[in-house]
């Protein structure tokens, strides 16, 4: 696993971590990109986040993803089960595909008040045990930042 978390007062960033794609059926998306791709077994699991936001707001969002490690990269499939998010925006606009790339970072609240004096604000966020995640739309790419412990740990 990379060590490297970036520097947040150069707004530099790591290796990316994962690679987010979003889908309407996590189980027929798990079973293409493991015939036509190699991927799996996934991991799957429906978090259970607390001090949800999506768009700066307080929303009641969940989630099932499904993840596979290949080296120190993870491909992580997102499903939207309820609630308004980042994913069904993009759905909405694009259909299913990549959607994000991830980085592993330390002190993710010193991110985003770098990112905030950039005009950049959290467009998605939420915590559980051992992990604070913000996303961010930089106007090329949306950016998952990942403030993990070893509790924060999936796969």
């Amino acid at each position: 696993m990379n060590t490297n978390k970036g520097n947040p007062d150069g707004l530099i960033l790591p290796e990316p971590s994962h690679v987010g794609y979003v889908t309407k059926d996590l189980e027929r998306s798990m079973a293409v990109l493991g015939k036509t791709c190699g991927l799996g077994p996934f991991t799957t699991i429906s978090p259970d986040y607390q001090n949800k936001k999506y768009r700066g707001q307080p929303e009641d969002f969940k989630m099932r993803l499904a993840l596979v490690r290949m080296g120190d990269f993870i491909y992580e499939l997102v499903e939207v089960i309820h609630g308004r998010t980042i994913y069904e925006d993009f759905m909405k606009d694009h259909g299913e595909g990549i959607h994000h790339l991830g980085y592993e970072i330390s002190d993710l609240d010193r991110w985003i008040a770098l990112y905030n004096e950039q005009g950049i604000n959290p467009i998605m966020s939420g915590e559980r045990l051992g992990l604070k995640w913000a996303y961010f739309d930089t106007g090329e790419i949306t950016i998952e930042l990942l403030d993990r412990t070893p509790e924060g740990v999936i796969v």
